[in-house]
């Protein structure tokens, strides 16, 4: 069956003879790795289908807005009309899996999580989605308060030795109408967002993650980029140092890397004492808060 570039179908693929990728030809058997090279792209380019059939046509009813590729070998199609479709990568092109009517109006972001498991799409209509691509069904359905504009992933499986179970479904949202990007915990259901990103002047037009750094790229409207932890905001321990409470009431805190004391802390009576008397007027008590203290 035949089907024309403009036209509407379901979400099948068909196959007639007209150009398209093949198989068969390839490069010469001989000649240098260069001229080699050349004929293959040449050869390439040559089989891309330029006619009004195509050899396979996997369709949407309006315009392609987003695609993305998992590292679960699923393809994410997002379009204008806020469909949202599914696709299992084959050995041979790729087969539909799951069709969702996501949103009332266009996409404008779509993320997979780095392990490929979570997939979350927003948009104009202020809703946020989250889907689990491996059972292909809707796990969360957020009402955010803003405008959201793209998303990313920000930690999880996949995301190096920066991943922990807490930054598993951490995602980052930016707002379509000011320079700010929430970040929101996607399996708890809200959207309150735990931290915001103020960094930018401009609305945030492109987020992406590291895993290697456990670090975010963000681009604005006024073409700056910035480089950023996802992390931090948060305080997280980095695993630069510990601390050790001992019977001698001092808190000791060391390097982790060399061992050595970094600072002692005496938390003693008698230190306390002479604290308040002869340390700064910060540290020193009223009459009244003196005679609490020895009453207690």
């Amino acid at each position: 069956m035949k089907r024309t570039r403009d036209g509407e179908s379901e979400p099948a693929a068909a196959e007639d003879g007209s150009p398209g990728p093949s198989d068969s030809g390839g490069a010469p058997a001989g000649g240098s790795g260069a001229s080699r090279v050349g004929a293959t792209v040449r050869g390439a380019l040559a089989r891309l289908p330029s006619a009004e059939m195509y050899e396979r046509s996997y369709m949407h009813r309006d315009w392609v807005t987003h695609v993305l590729v998992t590292r679960t070998d699923f393809v994410a199609t997002a379009s204008r009309d806020g469909q949202l479709k599914f696709w299992k990568k084959m050995p041979r092109g790729i087969e539909f899996v799951k069709h969702f009517r996501a949103h009332m109006k266009p996409f404008a972001g779509l993320a997979a999580s780095p392990d490929g498991s979570l997939l979350a799409s927003t948009s104009a209509d202020r809703g946020l989605k989250v889907f689990d691509v491996l059972a292909f069904d809707m796990i969360a359905w957020i009402k955010l308060d803003f405008t959201p504009g793209v998303c990313e992933w920000v930690g999880g499986a996949g995301a190096g030795a920066h991943a922990n179970a807490s930054s598993r479904t951490l995602l980052a949202v930016a707002d379509a109408d000011s320079p700010e990007v929430r970040l929101l915990d996607a399996a708890s259901g809200e959207g309150t967002p735990l931290h915001t990103v103020r960094v930018h002047s401009a609305p945030v037009l492109l987020l992406r993650f590291s895993p290697a750094f456990g670090a975010v790229v963000s681009a604005d409207a006024r073409g700056v980029l910035e480089y950023w932890s996802a992390t931090e905001p948060f305080g997280l321990p980095a695993g630069e140092h510990f601390a050790v409470c001992a019977s001698d009431l001092k808190v000791r805190l060391f390097s982790f890397r060399t061992g050595k004391t970094r600072r002692t802390y005496d938390e003693s009576s008698e230190s306390l004492h002479a604290l308040q008397k002869d340390g700064d007027d910060a540290y020193r008590l009223e009459a009244f808060d003196e005679l609490s203290m020895h009453l207690s």
